[in-house]
């Protein structure tokens, strides 16, 4: 399948969310839409750049709370359900602040939280869905939501 649209490609389209949203700092500029986008990436850059660990410690961890939401708005229903799990490793819903998060995520951090997230790094990599096809056919089926062009 051509994972293009209107002659970009996902990451392209995230690329420009990214620069319209500041990175994330100004994620209220983004929609429903472009944030279900922008989420989807940010997961996925995390994960694969250094696990579900490093996504909730760093500032994309301020969408702990969108993860499912977002992923099941794509399709990818398997990923959403990796995530909730992942999410679910925590004992209370971690704070969108990155300061606060940081310091639950230090307070709480064990060995069982570990392995739960490590589990769920496992089940992500193995890509049971196309995601980059997903989040394209999102992106196509709602094109008049991104403000991008």
């Amino acid at each position: 399948m051509d994972n293009t649209i209107h002659g970009e490609r996902v990451n392209d389209i995230y690329m420009g969310l990214c620069s319209l949203c500041d990175y994330g700092e100004n994620v209220g500029v983004l929609n429903e839409y472009e944030r279900t986008i922008f989420v989807t990436q940010e997961l996925e850059s995390e994960v694969n750049n250094g696990g579900f660990a490093q996504f909730f410690d760093n500032s994309s961890g301020q969408f702990a709370g969108e993860l499912v939401r977002a992923f099941t708005a794509i399709g990818a229903v398997k990923t959403a359900e990796i995530c909730r799990k992942a999410v679910a490793a925590f004992p209370q819903a971690l704070p969108v602040d990155w300061e606060e998060r940081r310091a639950l995520l230090d307070e709480i951090a064990d060995d069982e939280v570990d392995e739960m997230l490590s589990a769920c790094d496992d089940a992500f990599y193995e890509y049971e869905e196309d995601l980059e096809a997903l989040n394209a056919a999102y992106i196509r089926a709602h094109w008049e939501h991104f403000s991008l062009w």
